[in-house]
């Protein structure tokens, strides 16, 4: 059985590739202005169960410090191509013996006055295999 927690551990191993050390979870979130690149992984409890999948989103925020007081628009764009060929087509891989599927839902850049930042959120549906 896959859970929230799981998903976190998924996509924290996938999201490597993005070359960005800080990685937060929606547990233990940014507290202050943010000094460096960081990745926010945010993952919600499985939603209802359907027969054959348990479906859940993630939220991962790639998240760029404001330069000199506005968003650092170059730097936002690559990090959003570079989301948008990551999730490109659907993921499918086994954890801990259970299928899943992840695809993208939502992909756009937004905004945080409180850390001094703006970021790409792209939005995850979950899919875990019901089935065994």
């Amino acid at each position: 059985m896959i859970v929230s927690s799981d998903i976190y551990k998924i996509l924290f191993d996938k999201l490597k590739d993005f070359g960005i050390k800080d990685v937060y979870d929606g547990w233990n979130p940014i507290q202050s202005k943010l000094k460096n690149e960081a990745i926010v992984i945010v993952t919600s409890s499985p939603i209802e169960p359907d027969t054959y999948w348990e479906r859940a989103y993630a939220h991962v925020n790639i998240c760029v410090p404001h330069y000199l007081g506005s968003a650092n628009t170059t730097r936002l764009n690559e990090l959003e191509r570079m989301a948008e060929a990551f999730i490109r087509k659907p993921i499918v891989g086994k954890f801990d013996g259970d299928t899943y599927r992840m695809a993208k839902d939502s992909l756009g850049i937004e905004k945080d006055d409180a850390l001094k930042c703006s970021y790409v959120n792209l939005v995850l549906l979950v899919e875990i295999l019901n089935v065994r």
